[in-house]
């Protein structure tokens, strides 16, 4: 009787053991993409400067394949711009900042992708960011 409780309780925690290995694994594997492109900030140095309602605002080039910004702007979870620009000779490019029919007024929170497009006409993102617009 005695053997076989050790053997139920090493069993179970060795259970224990792997899954706690396999959360700390998982933290580790989510923090290592968090930063790649696609997610809210990458690696490269492009950016987008903060700006005013109803102003212009300007795009830096981070990549040198980079090619276009693609920008959207959210008011409470909304989308209320939307705006595709093409980078010119000096690797930079200006976004509008509003209004739009859904936009008549304040500050939105903006995220932007730069990149081009490849094979098949399909997007590849290269870089990305946030940027904020005050009302």
């Amino acid at each position: 009787m005695r053997i076989r409780s050790i053997l139920n309780h090493s069993a179970q925690a060795l259970i224990e053991g792997a899954l706690i290995a396999a959360i700390v694994v998982g933290v580790i594997a989510g923090t290592a993409l968090a930063g790649k492109p696609g997610g809210t900030n990458s690696t490269s140095a492009f950016r987008v400067d903060d700006g005013p309602f109803a102003g212009v605002t300007v795009a830096h080039r981070g990549s040198s394949g980079a090619v276009w910004v693609h920008a959207k702007c959210f008011q409470g979870g909304t989308l209320v711009f939307e705006q595709w620009r093409k980078y010119i000779a000096d690797g930079t490019t200006e976004l509008s900042l509003g209004p739009t029919p859904l936009w008549q007024s304040g500050s939105a929170n903006c995220t932007a992708e730069e990149g081009s497009y490849g094979r098949n006409n399909r997007w590849r993102a290269s870089g990305s960011t946030t940027f904020n617009v005050s009302g």
